[in-house]
């Protein structure tokens, strides 16, 4: 039986646990069926289980469908790329004008060839059929409501008996109208530390682009908001900390009462940017709000060509970030301090440790009423092990109007609970402004560290766009009006285009945002009756999940209820476990050897049918070893 062709945002097919066969991969089947034997075997003993592979990137990063992995040949940033669009649903083969050549790397932008790239399957794993209860979060499997012979995997977000808002990329719940509104957080820290996406990694510098003299992310700067030469009122410049630029290393040698800056700037090198840094020129820099910029989901040529790479995952501002490093404690003295910041529209979060007796704090200040912050409020204290001399690893988050603090890997117990703004009659809209363009910092006094291994995440976006593709492709804004990309009104583009300028941004939002709720609000509800489930996908931007679900086929399959739901006895299993992520190969310089090529269709006049060509593009390689570093819980 055929199956039906969804069309949506991105361009991407559902997840199916069982995806079609492709013709030329019977060897690496047979390899994969014996590690899912000898897996099933050992766990058939304590509960039912079964074996599904993942096709697609809809759960992206937490769970890899078919995909590419390449090194960015200027940061050396090792990155995955999806590639399931490169086949042919039904036939396996491969769609010539759908093959990835290019991509970005998510780390510093750079184009990067990816035609000859090796391809993966997906992640397959297990899962448990023997569940009594299933959690909100959870990862689990399900029969799809629009064909029941499909089987999906997607993060369960929603509960029965509720209603399920998403505001600015969150989550927001109440079971009745008289209720609050409720921010829904991940209960297990972990989960939310497992699904971070990358903004940048300091360990991983455009190398070429910088010794042309192209800026660096993070700086030694001090806080000059009258200087016009400032990246958004911070000035790089030299104070208590050195930077090593080889080692990626910042030193600071701190020895008075004033905060001395490492500050980071969100400049994003554009296209532009590596033409002009070839030829010799270099810009003054201009940092830009952090977006939902997704790197897994590349444009292939034929996207491009319609111009959805331009905006289908770089639009939206995240102010929900996370700061990592490792944290070396040379020398303290009396009145030493430590502090990591983090910002979030008109609220500035900081944590404050004093190396000496290991004391914490988490101060806010919401410069809407302090200004210069100079009247910070003590949300929370703690006592850690940052005690004196030594070297710690510190993951400091807020996410989803929540304090978290991680130090070497263990979660901070503070006196009490770091929630902020719990709960709202409605859901307010918060506006980004110039300082979310440098939303991180680390700073010292009286006292000598060396902080590495600088890494800085955001949380997942869900989206509920605005903006819808007309046929035409061109734009259909919240009020209606269509528009071509050209006019950049009413479309992601023209968001895409404000995000080096906050404010211009923050208002275009605002006013479509508010326009949309008006007219729609309650279409983007989700209302879940008392045996319905809402699910999402992790990769927000290409998911076919609940927000894209529809009503015309579920009569075939019996299926009634809300257009987005998912019922309760279409629910299959919870995900356990990634057990086999693709192997990796080695020998031939690491890329295995060709077993079997990838085919594409041929017309054949004389027949009249189509055919597979063999392609000079390797669809299996060996040998190859097990990816342990892959295996893992799925949270």
């Amino acid at each position: 039986m055929s199956k039906k062709k969804h069309r949506k945002h991105s361009g991407e097919v559902e997840d199916r646990s069982k995806p079609s066969k492709q013709k030329d991969g019977g060897v690496r089947e047979t390899v994969e069926s014996i590690a899912i034997a000898f897996a099933l075997a050992f766990l058939f003993k304590t509960f039912q289980a079964e074996a599904y592979v993942i096709p697609t990137g809809s759960m992206a990063p937490t769970l890899y469908g078919r995909h590419k992995e390449l090194t960015c040949p200027s940061c050396q940033f090792e990155f995955r790329v999806g590639a399931s669009t490169e086949l042919n649903d039904s036939t396996g083969y491969v769609r010539s004008e759908f093959r990835i050549d290019k991509t970005l790397c998510p780390n510093c932008r750079r184009e990067v060839d990816a035609f000859h790239a090796p391809v993966f399957n997906g992640d397959r794993i297990i899962v448990s059929k023997q569940v009594t209860g299933y959690d909100r979060f959870d990862v689990v499997v399900f029969k799809n409501p629009e064909e029941g012979h499909v089987n999906y995997i997607k993060r369960l977000v929603g509960l029965p008996g509720e209603t399920i808002r998403i505001r600015q990329g969150n989550l927001w719940m109440r079971r009745a109208e008289e209720e609050s509104w409720q921010m829904l957080r991940k209960d297990d820290p972990a989960t939310q530390k497992d699904i971070q996406l990358l903004v940048y990694d300091d360990r991983y510098p455009p190398r070429d682009l910088v010794d042309a003299g192209f800026h660096e992310r993070w700086a030694p700067s001090i806080h000059s908001p009258d200087d016009p030469s400032s990246v958004s009122g911070w000035l790089e410049s030299r104070n208590a900390w050195t930077a090593d630029r080889v080692t990626r290393e910042y030193t600071a040698n701190a020895d008075d009462d004033r905060w001395h800056w490492i500050r980071y700037r969100h400049i994003v090198p554009s296209e532009q940017d590596w033409n002009d840094a070839a030829s010799g020129r270099i810009e003054s820099p201009r940092a830009s709000l952090i977006s939902d910029y997704c790197g897994f989901n590349v444009a292939n040529a034929a996207d491009r060509h319609r111009g959805y790479d331009s905006f289908s995952s770089d639009v939206y501002w995240v102010g929900d970030l996370t700061i990592n490093c490792t944290l070396d404690v040379i020398e303290t003295a009396t009145d030493s301090a430590i502090r990591l910041e983090l910002i979030e529209g008109p609220d500035t979060f900081g944590c404050v440790i004093d190396p000496v007796s290991g004391n914490i704090e988490i101060t806010q200040v919401n410069r809407l009423h302090d200004r210069d912050g100079e009247r910070p409020k003590v949300l929370a204290t703690a006592v850690s092990d940052i005690q004196g001399a030594g070297s710690w690893e510190i993951s400091f988050a807020n996410v989803d109007n929540r304090i978290l603090l991680w130090i070497d890997g263990d979660l901070v117990k503070f006196n009490q609970p770091l929630l902020i703004h719990q709960a709202y009659g409605d859901v307010p809209l918060i506006r980004p402004g110039e300082a979310d363009t440098v939303p991180s910092g680390i700073a010292v006094r009286n006292t000598q560290v060396i902080v590495s291994d600088l890494v800085l995440q955001r949380d997942i976006y869900y989206r509920n766009d605005a903006y819808q593709f007309s046929q035409d492709e061109s734009f259909t804004s919240a009020g209606g009006d269509v528009t071509s990309r050209s006019q950049e009104v009413g479309s992601p583009w023209a968001l895409h285009r404000k995000l080096e300028d906050p404010e211009a941004w923050a208002e275009h939002y605002y006013t479509e945002a508010q326009e949309s709720h008006r007219r729609y609000g309650s279409y983007s509800e989700y209302k879940l009756n008392d045996d319905e489930y809402l699910m999402f996908g992790d990769n927000s931007p290409r998911s076919k999940d609940s927000r894209l679900f529809d009503f015309y086929n579920r009569p075939r399959w019996g299926v009634e209820g809300h257009r987005y739901a998912v019922n309760e006895n279409d629910l299959i299993g919870k995900a356990l476990y990634v057990f086999w992520p693709h192997g990796v190969p080695f020998l031939n310089g690491g890329q295995g050897f060709t077993v079997t090529n990838h085919k594409k269709h041929h017309y054949d006049e004389r027949s009249g049918k189509l055919t597979g060509v063999t392609i000079d593009y390797p669809s299996y390689r060996f040998p190859f070893y097990p990816n342990l570093s892959r295996m893992k819980k799925i949270r």
